[in-house]
């Protein structure tokens, strides 16, 4: 299984895209919500049905977790000792975690990452980031953390999601239908 947690404040563009992407490459993927109710509203007012609760599935083994970014859902994820716990044992699981745009931020104050750990994301939230080494480039992959820039970085961040749960193989063809026949790599 694949998580997006979500808490009400969630960037749209990071999540919806990286949903929709990763669902068409044929994910086991599942919207999450930290905050105790299943409908969650993004930082621009849209309100979204997630699929379970996190206390429901946080005994079922993950494949990837993602964090989107957006100053309000960080902030409610951060404010849940349970995705606290969940990524914490997701981290001695050896599960990939990807974070985009404030997403690194919960990797960080969750104790995930150390001294030595590369990430990136959205350009000022590096300074509230104590641990790990800023590098400024649109993706990051460092062991098992996946971290990326923004909502411009959307795309890009499931695409790589893509090729690191299938192939490139898997990629193409899924490009082929976000993009037409058209596409170049």
């Amino acid at each position: 299984m694949i998580s997006i947690l979500l808490g009400s404040g969630f960037e749209e563009i990071e999540t919806i895209t990286v949903f929709d992407i990763l669902k068409r490459a044929g994910a086991d993927l599942a919207l999450i919500s930290v905050t105790g109710s299943i409908e969650v509203s993004s930082a621009r007012n849209l309100v979204i049905k997630t699929d379970e609760l996190l206390d429901d599935i946080k005994d079922i083994k993950q494949q990837m977790i993602i964090i989107p970014g957006g100053t309000g859902g960080v902030k409610r994820i951060l404010n849940s000792p349970s995705a606290k716990i969940f990524l914490q044992k997701a981290l001695s699981d050896k599960t990939k975690i990807a974070a985009i745009c404030a997403g690194p931020l919960v990797l960080d104050k969750f104790g995930l990452f150390n001294k030595e750990t590369r990430y990136t994301c959205f350009p000022g939230v590096e300074d509230e980031i104590t641990n790990g080494i800023y590098i400024d480039q649109d993706i990051v992959i460092d062991g098992q953390f996946i971290t990326s820039v923004g909502p411009g970085t959307a795309e890009t961040f499931a695409f790589k999601l893509v090729e690191i749960l299938f192939d490139k193989e898997k990629v193409l063809e899924v490009k082929e239908g976000w993009y037409g026949k058209r596409h170049e790599d």
